[in-house]
């Protein structure tokens, strides 16, 4: 899933791209007295800057006892907290002592300790929280939270359902509300956002000739607040849902209890698999190392002397776990199934700083994570199970932006050793970033049915503002404004005050300058792609609107009659970006569809890879035979650190 490309055509995209975060670590604990059982449950606050002006950093911690775990042993503590990058994030160092807690969280290259004792009486505590930079600077500030109570845990709790229309997008939403001994208390589900189970500040709220309603505050880099009244029986909650300068209504409904289950994945593996599954660490020789799964076949039809053809796996944007997973489905996972079944190895890693991964995820760019996946496969190579010379990649959106990148990089010359064998392209952009990012966002505005000329400003004003991502901020800030005027009329009710307006500039503004973004922005991937010399196979959905499969297949059939690459380019009629029956193709679509991946597109995928590494390697294509100009679009540069571990 392009997670990052996505959330650039929403208004909400501070609340996207900030659940997007890094997830999963290993904790560490340590012991000292007990801990006073007045810490186990659920706490929610923040943390306060000295600054005055400065944003203060919301915080939740959930304390619990490790199961089959001592008296004497530290508790379990899982953090929360979006503006630090952190979600459901297992903390380390736990050190418990009577009234005492303290524990760190590791973000990328920082780390982030929180020291912390009871107050009196014992539904609240205070502390302090430190960001200790990987220079060794340290930042400190005042933390405070209160205790809670989590709505899954109370018999009583209700589940209620909505859909929030934002700028044509609608976002299903899953809200649990229950009355607990602590007062009242919420959680969310936002799927299309990586949001499960997430804890809300909650509070009773009495307006004047009205029953008494609610106020849940969702703790993000950019607040939103949601304002509900709710019907005398309690089965409907209305009401609105505020960010930034974003207002607009929203209407809960209770859940038949049929339907406040778990959404059924029929594609996910089943358990006793005819594969084997191997848990594999990978030393990049930039220092962080990415987690996987290896999946080693048992059938072994397409082995050469006892050795597998394989392939690796290479995500989205946006942080992503090995299985690519989403709103319930896990691409990845279904994919290795398939070819494993297939007698073909598979490769499958979370990005680097995610999951079980370690290194900086916020500070990589797409060179990066193609210099991660160039190492990838240098590694299988080495395995002693693996035919080296049958080694191919498979990316999704972005990941199929670095796969090519990684082929040309190890195609490069005539007598090129052990370079990737094939490539399997799955929704390919195949123009530049800004190109991608604008045609999506007004591909989605079109889908949505909005005002033609509107979107036709707020794609100028798109175009404007990205084009200027490396500008100085007197240029960039007036022109991200006018993006932030340019989707708000694309809403009914869309006047802002100014100050609005700036708040909701100023996150974007960080998003549009942060690395990736301007990497991307600027990135070409033509070059890439007029140095195919591998068997590579291109699929798109035709109801995509992430990335539009009748521009891009155009743009990638021109590339390879003009260099003489070998492409196979496939659409799929009626698919989404992940390749599910889709009715608009629309991201709010996602989570409610059971199909993982389109059986039909799944096993012609398979197949092609199936018959092509039978065929492996594919003659190399000498330079001299190739088109005059075929080589003049420029290629990124392959790191070197990652171009000398490839050849060892």
């Amino acid at each position: 899933m392009t997670a990052r490309l996505a959330c650039t055509a929403r208004l909400l995209a501070a609340l996207a791209a900030s659940a997007a975060a890094l997830t999963g670590s290993v904790p560490v604990h340590a012991a000292g007295a007990d801990l006073d059982s007045a810490w186990f449950g659920a706490w929610i606050g923040q943390a306060t800057p000295p600054a005055p002006a400065a944003r203060a950093i919301a915080t939740t911690i959930v304390v619990r006892r490790a199961p089959d775990a001592a008296p004497s042993a530290a508790p379990e503590v899982v953090v929360t907290s979006i503006a630090l990058g952190a979600i459901d994030r297992a903390a380390s160092d736990v050190v418990a002592d009577g009234r005492s807690l303290a524990f760190t969280i590791p973000i990328g290259t920082r780390k982030i300790r929180i020291e912390a004792e009871l107050a009196d009486p014992s539904v609240s505590a205070k502390g302090s929280l430190s960001i200790v930079e990987a220079g060794g600077n340290q930042r400190a500030m005042q933390w405070s939270v209160r205790r809670s109570d989590l709505p899954r845990e109370i018999p009583t709790a209700r589940s209620y359902t909505a859909t929030l229309d934002a700028l044509g997008q609608k976002l299903p939403m899953r809200l649990m509300l229950a009355e607990g001994a602590h007062g009242w208390c919420a959680t969310i589900d936002i799927n299309s956002q990586g949001l499960k189970d997430f804890l809300l500040d909650a509070a009773r709220v009495d307006a004047a000739g009205t029953r008494p309603g609610f106020r849940l505050t969702l703790a993000s880099r950019e607040n939103a607040v949601i304002e509900l009244t709710p019907s005398a029986d309690m089965k409907v909650l209305e009401g609105t849902f505020t960010q930034g300068a974003f207002r607009g209504p929203i209407r809960f409904e209770l859940a038949d209890a049929a339907n406040a289950g778990v959404a059924r994945r029929p594609q996910d593996p089943a358990p006793n698999a005819p594969y084997a599954s191997i848990e594999v660490r990978i030393a990049h020789p930039a220092g962080h190392t990415l987690a996987g799964t290896l999946t080693i076949p048992s059938d072994a039809r397409l082995a050469r002397g006892e050795k597998f053809p394989a392939a690796v796996l290479v995500s989205g944007s946006g942080p992503q776990n090995r299985d690519e997973e989403l709103m319930g489905h896990r691409p990845f996972a279904v994919i290795a199934d398939s070819l494993a079944r297939a007698g073909v190895a598979v490769l499958r890693y979370d990005d680097r700083g995610v999951g079980a991964s370690t290194g900086d995820f916020a500070a990589a760019t797409t060179v990066d994570f193609a210099s991660d996946a160039d190492i990838a496969s240098a590694w299988l190579k080495a395995r002693p199970e693996i035919d080296p010379d049958r080694v191919g990649m498979v990316g999704h959106s972005e990941g199929a932006m670095i796969a090519p990148i990684v082929a040309a990089w190890q195609n490069a010359g005539d007598a090129p050793t052990h370079p990737l064998a094939f490539a399997v392209l799955l929704a390919p952009p195949a123009e530049s970033g800004l190109e991608t990012l604008v045609r999506q966002t007004a591909r989605i505005y079109e889908v949505a049915q909005l005002d033609p000329a509107k979107i036709a400003a707020a794609s100028a004003a798109q175009r404007a503002a990205l084009g200027a991502a490396r500008a100085d901020a007197a240029t960039l800030t007036p022109l991200v404004e006018a993006l932030v005027r340019a989707q708000l009329a694309l809403q009914p009710a869309g006047a802002a005050t100014d100050a609005q307006v700036a708040q909701v500039a100023a996150t974007a503004t960080a998003q549009i300058t942060a690395p990736w973004m301007r990497a991307f922005i600027e990135f070409d991937p033509r070059g890439a792609l007029a140095r195919g010399e591998v068997p590579t196979l291109a699929m798109w959905g035709s109801r995509d609107v992430q990335v539009v499969a009748e521009a891009n297949r155009g743009i990638l059939e021109a590339i390879a009659r003009e260099s003489g690459a070998p492409l196979v380019a496939r659409t799929y009629d009626g698919l989404n970006h992940l390749f599910q029956p889709a009715a608009t193709g629309m991201p709010d679509e996602y989570a409610a569809i059971e199909t993982t991946f389109d059986p039909n597109a799944l096993a012609e995928m398979t197949e092609w890879i199936r018959s092509t590494a039978l065929a492996a390697p594919a003659r190399q294509i000498p330079e001299s035979s190739r088109p005059k100009g075929w080589n003049t679009a420029p290629l990124p540069s392959r790191p070197l650190i990652a171009a000398k571990e490839a050849a060892r």
